[in-house]
């Protein structure tokens, strides 16, 4: 697939992903929507340069823009829409993705990572979120860092 179609592809995905976003109910706590803020952030990881600020190095090969910002662009949507009133957060031992607490559907802005379809039905809630205070410290840093490469922040 040519970087072309691989683009065209990419910007597909995020209309669906928008799309999606405007039939979820959520509780707004910013200025921007839940489709705006899918928008500015998968626009975000279109640039190395996101990547470079959130991680503070270099991803070497990245197939995907949306490749290793799962956990931080859920976080960033959790904290922003409504947290645990509103999702799940959920994980595997390789990705994590949110799911809407009312409908139980998968809301997942970094899908496009993967070509096959990912299994989520083996999904478990992540529990060292709630637990662990150095771990929603670091978090809270880098999903604010992404919002600012987003320019949400």
């Amino acid at each position: 697939m040519s970087t072309g179609n691989k683009l065209q592809s990419y910007n597909a995905a995020t209309d669906k992903l928008m799309q999606q976003a405007q039939g979820l109910k959520i509780i707004n706590k910013t200025k921007f929507s839940l489709p705006e803020m899918v928008s500015l952030l998968r626009e975000s990881f279109k640039y190395k340069i996101t990547y470079k600020k959130v991680f503070n190095e270099l991803l070497r090969e990245k197939v995907d823009p949306a490749t290793g910002f799962c956990i931080v662009s859920s976080f960033y949507i959790y904290e922003r829409t409504g947290g645990d009133k509103v999702w799940n957060v959920m994980e595997t031992p390789i990705h994590w993705w949110l799911e809407h607490k009312q409908t139980g559907e998968v809301f997942d802005i970094t899908y496009t990572q993967f070509e096959d379809p990912f299994p989520y039905k083996m999904g478990t809630p992540v529990k060292k979120v709630k637990n662990d205070p150095r771990v929603i410290r670091i978090l809270k840093e880098k999903a604010l860092i992404l919002g600012r490469a987003a320019g949400m922040e």
